[in-house]
Formats: C-alpha cells, structure tokens, sequence
C-alpha cells in the first residue's frame, strides 16, 4: 500500500497497542509481552529512521508493478497448496491415519502457507533487485 511514512508509521503502531492490551487483558503470557517489547522498539526505530531522513510526509512507494505481480504470483501458488494440503489432509485424519483434529490442520495450513507465501514474494522480490 502506498501511504505516506506517517501514516504507515500510525499503522504500525497498531500492532504493539494491540500486544499490550492482548497481555494486561487477556492472556498475562510473558511470550506476549516479549513481543510486544520488541515490536515496540522495532516501531521506535522505524520513527527515528523517518525523522532522521525527514520523510514523515512524503508517499512510501513500496509496491511497484513487478512485486504486486510477485505477490500475485507467490498467492496463487500457496492458494493451491492450500488446497491439496486440506485434501490429503481430511483424507489421512478420516482416515486416522494423523493424529490431529480439523481446527489444527487449518490453523497450521493457513500458518505454514503465509510464511512460504512471504519467503516466495522475497525471494522474488530480491530477484528482481539483484538483476537490476
């Protein structure tokens, strides 16, 4: 999404907001806490970069016409391995072949399939960086 660095900067607030609240309201995990440090520095850091460059109101172009075709591309691949994984997958739990209950199989599906997804887009993102 292009947005200027402010707004991009407000987004990504969000998520340590969110952490913060998740562990003083519901979970009281320390993981949760962990994360949200660290994703809190990570947003600090992010601001000083911007302030330092003077950019808060300039437009960040993250996506141009060759990586939202990589993305494109990485989710249509992972639509259709998500879609054999659920398959094989209903068949050996039918089956009892695995040991794990439907919620599980689509969680770690919808999970393993975002990271290749995000490692495929990268990948070919960093490809068209190197060549140029």
């Amino acid at each position: 999404m292009n947005v200027s660095y402010k707004a991009n900067f407000i987004l990504r607030m969000g998520i340590p907001l969110f952490l913060f609240a998740s562990y003083f309201f519901l979970s009281h995990s320390k993981l949760t806490l962990i994360i949200a440090i660290f994703s809190s520095i990570q947003v600090i850091a992010y601001g000083l970069n911007i302030h330092r460059k003077g950019k808060w109101n300039k437009i960040n172009l993250q996506h141009d016409q060759r990586t939202r075709y990589h993305t494109l591309f990485a989710g249509n691949i992972m639509y259709l391995i998500t879609i054999f994984i659920l398959f094989i997958g209903a068949i050996l739990i039918q089956n009892s072949i695995i040991s794990i209950t439907y919620p599980k199989l689509i969680g770690y599906t919808i999970f393993i399939t975002l990271i290749l997804r995000w490692i495929i887009r990268d990948y070919l993102n960093n490809q068209v960086e190197t060549e140029n």
